[in-house]
This record gives structure tokens, C-alpha cells and sequence, in this order.
């Protein structure tokens, strides 16, 4: 990914809300953003899974932890929208 998405995706987590008592880990939101570009260029060729492992390990996950931490937060509804605001802010400034 280019240093311009990253740039975008950095000042769209900057927009979101700060003062909400429910965090979210904003790795997890700038990698599954990724991933999910990731996914829409490569699909399921072999360069995408190579892609998608660099994404992973570049914010600090494996497979595993990264499923399992959506996972967790998926049974949080508060950090999950607050989770999902984030990402939709990421997206529609990359499509933009």
C-alpha cells in the first residue's frame, strides 16, 4: 500500500470521535481497512495472500490474533460501531 493511503487513513482516524469512553485499537481498524483493499485488487491470487500477511504484520498481527480480535470486538456493540465509524471514514477517503 502507498504512503498516501496510509496518510488518508491516518487523518481519517484523526476526524473520528476522541471523547467516546469505548476505544478502539486503531490498528485494527487501519489493517482490516487495508486488508479490505487488499482484498478488492488481489482478490484471492497468490500476490494478494502474500499482500494480505505484510499488511498483518505490519500492524502487529498474525492471522489468528487479527481474527480474534475482530471477533472480540464484534461482541462489543459500542466499540463496534465506534469500530465500523472508523472504517467507513477510511474507506470513503481512499475512494475520494
Amino acid at each position: 500500500m502507498s504512503k498516501f493511503l496510509i496518510f488518508l487513513a491516518f487523518l481519517a482516524l484523526c476526524a473520528c470521535e476522541k471523547n467516546s469512553s469505548a476505544s478502539v485499537d486503531d490498528n485494527l481498524v487501519l489493517a482490516y481497512a487495508e486488508l479490505r483493499v487488499a482484498m478488492q485488487e488481489y482478490g484471492e491470487a497468490e500476490d494478494g495472500k502474500a499482500i494480505r500477511f505484510q499488511i498483518l504484520e505490519k500492524y502487529g498481527f498474525t492471522a489468528d490474533s487479527f481474527e480474534k480480535k475482530t471477533e472480540e470486538l464484534k461482541k462489543e456493540p459500542d466499540k463496534w460501531i465506534i469500530f465500523q465509524k472508523k472504517l467507513i471514514t477510511i474507506l470513503d477517503s481512499i475512494a475520494k
